[in-house]
C-alpha cells in the first residue's frame, strides 16, 4: 500500500470552509467598496433643479439652504457635476480650475454624446436651459447637433478679419499688383465689420456705413471724399463678390443696397481746384526745372518719366510698370501699347497711346545707354526691380520750389494738365479718352465740364467769326 503524505492532514470540509470564507469575504469586500463607491458618487448621482444661487453654492459652500448642502463644495473641484431635474442630459460641470460649463449628454443612433452649451457666469441657467432644449429638439428630428456646433464655429471663425487676410489676400496677390494697398482700404475703412462672421454682414450693417459716410463727406471732413468712399465700398464689394463665386456666403448683401450718391456742390468746387492746369508760363519753368533737377542728380531716371508723365498724361504706376516690349518704335509707328494698371483687372487688351517726338527721342537715347535692350523694365530700380510707389515725390518737391508752384500742387497735376489743355484746344472727347487709356468719355464730362463748356463757347465764337470773315 502507498504511504500517507506526510505532514497534517486537512480534511476536505476544513478546505471547502476555507474556500468558501475567501469567496465570501471577497464578495463583501467587492460589495463594500460597491457601496461605499456609490455613496461617494450620491453626491453626484442626485438630481435637483439647477439655479445660478445652487451653482454659486456648490463652488463656495456657504448656503442656509438645506437641500442644497449635499452638494457643498460639489464644483470645487474638477470633474463634479451636478445634473438638472427637469430636463434629461442637462447637467453644468467644473471642467477645468478656472471653468464651469453647461452640457448636455445624448444618445443618437446608439452612441452617447455630450456638447459644451457655455460656461457659466457668461451664461445664466435660464440661458443654458433653453439651447439644452434646442439641442433636444434636433436630437428628437435626427440631427446631431454637435455637427451644427461645428459649421456654427467654422462660420464664426470665418470673419470678415480672417477672409481678407487669407483666401482674398492669396487671390489678390495673385491679380492685382498693389495688392496691399486694396487689403488695406477694406481693413481700414471696415474697422466695425472686421471681428462679424462673412455670413453675417447685412443690408443694415452696409446701409449704416454708408450713412455714416455720407454724414462725414457732407461735413467736408479730410479722408472722406465722394471718390475714397466710392473706393472703399467697391473694395468691399469685390470680396463679397470673389465670397459668393467661392460659396463662402450664400448672398451678396452689396446686391440690395442702393447706388452711391453724394451732394456734390461743395466737392466740385474743391475737386475743380485739384484738377487745375498749369499755364505756359508754368509749362516753361516746369520744363526748365526738370532741366536743373537731372543735371544737379546726374541724369537719373526721373527725367524721363517727368517727360512721360508730362507729355502723354500717363499715371506714375504706368510709367513705373513700363516695359521695353511696350514701346512700339517702326518707320511706321511711334506709341505705347501696354495694359493699364488701374483696370487690368477688367480690361485685358492693351491700349494704344500715340508717343509724341519728345518722349520718343528720349527713349530712344535711354535704350542706347542702356545697351538696346528688346524687354525688361524701363526704369527699374538698382536692383533690376520695379520701382516703389512714389519714386519721384522728392523730385516733385524739388521742382515745385524751384518752379514757383503752390504748395499743394499734386504730381497728378501734370495729368490733369494734360487733358485740359486737349480740352480747351477743342480735341473731340472720344479721342482725348483713347489717349489717357479710357473706354469712354463719362469721366472727362463728369470731372471736366467747367472746361468743356469753354470750349465749345470758343468753338461756337470762331464758327460766327469765320462767316463773319467771308462776308
Amino acid at each position: 500500500m502507498p504511504k500517507a503524505p506526510s505532514g497534517p492532514i486537512i480534511k476536505s470540509t476544513q478546505v471547502d470552509s476555507g474556500l468558501f470564507n475567501l469567496a465570501t469575504g471577497w464578495r463583501l469586500g467587492f460589495l463594500g467598496v460597491m457601496v461605499m463607491t456609490i455613496k461617494r458618487g450620491k453626491k453626484s448621482e442626485v438630481r435637483i433643479k439647477l439655479t445660478d444661487g445652487l451653482i454659486n453654492y456648490a463652488k463656495s459652500g456657504k448656503t442656509d439652504k438645506k437641500d442644497w448642502q449635499q452638494f457643498n463644495n460639489a464644483l470645487a473641484e474638477v470633474g463634479g457635476t451636478i445634473r438638472d431635474a427637469e430636463l434629461v442630459g442637462f447637467q453644468v460641470s467644473r471642467t477645468s480650475p478656472a471653468k464651469i460649463s453647461f452640457r448636455y449628454d445624448f444618445r443618437l443612433n446608439g452612441k452617447r454624446k455630450n456638447i459644451t452649451l457655455g460656461q457659466f457666469p457668461k451664461i445664466t441657467v435660464t440661458q443654458a436651459r433653453l439651447l439644452a432644449k434646442e439641442k433636444m429638439l434636433s436630437v428628437a428630428n435626427g440631427d446631431d447637433p454637435l455637427t451644427d456646433k461645428q459649421v456654427a464655429r467654422v462660420e464664426a471663425q470665418n470673419t470678415l478679419q480672417s477672409y481678407l487676410d487669407h483666401d482674398y489676400k492669396l487671390h489678390m496677390e495673385s491679380r492685382a499688383i498693389e495688392a496691399t494697398k486694396y487689403l488695406s482700404i477694406i481693413r481700414n475703412g471696415f474697422p466695425e465689420l472686421l471681428k462679424k462672421p462673412l455670413g453675417s454682414v447685412t443690408k443694415i450693417d452696409l446701409v449704416k456705413w454708408v450713412q455714416c459716410q455720407t454724414k462725414l463727406h457732407d461735413q467736408s471732413t479730410k479722408g472722406y471724399a465722394s471718390a475714397t468712399i466710392t473706393q472703399r465700398h467697391g473694395a468691399l464689394k469685390s470680396l463679397m463678390s470673389h465670397a459668393l463665386r467661392n460659396g463662402v456666403i450664400e448672398t451678396n448683401p452689396f446686391d440690395k443696397l442702393d447706388k452711391l450718391e453724394f451732394s456734390t456742390i461743395t466737392e466740385t468746387t474743391s475737386q475743380q481746384a485739384k484738377r487745375t492746369y498749369l499755364t505756359l508760363e508754368q509749362q516753361q519753368a516746369f520744363l526748365a526745372s526738370v532741366d536743373a533737377y537731372d543735371e544737379k542728380h546726374g541724369g537719373s531716371y526721373h527725367k524721363p518719366m517727368m517727360l512721360i508723365l508730362y507729355y502723354m498724361g500717363m499715371r506714375t504706376g504706368d510709367v513705373v510698370s513700363l516695359d521695353w516690349t511696350h514701346i512700339i518704335d517702326t518707320p511706321f509707328t511711334c506709341n505705347i501699347s501696354k495694359v493699364l494698371e488701374k483696370g487690368r483687372r477688367k480690361v485685358k487688351t492693351p491700349f494704344i497711346m500715340p508717343m509724341p517726338e519728345p518722349v520718343r527721342d528720349m527713349l530712344r537715347e535711354r535704350k542706347k545707354q542702356h545697351g538696346s535692350p528688346t524687354n525688361g523694365l524701363v526704369f527699374p530700380n538698382d536692383k533690376g526691380l520695379r520701382l516703389g510707389k512714389q519714386p519721384l515725390r522728392s523730385c516733385w518737391e524739388w521742382i515745385k520750389e524751384d518752379a514757383g508752384f503752390h504748395d499743394h500742387l499734386e504730381l497728378y497735376t501734370l495729368r490733369h494738365n494734360y487733358i485740359s489743355w486737349l480740352i480747351m484746344d477743342n480735341v473731340p472727347l472720344p479721342v482725348i479718352a483713347k489717349m489717357i487709356g479710357h473706354t469712354s468719355t463719362d469721366m472727362i464730362n463728369r470731372n471736366y465740364g467747367h472746361l468743356i463748356k469753354g470750349a465749345t463757347d470758343s468753338a461756337a465764337q470762331r464758327f460766327v467769326d469765320r462767316l463773319k470773315n467771308t462776308a
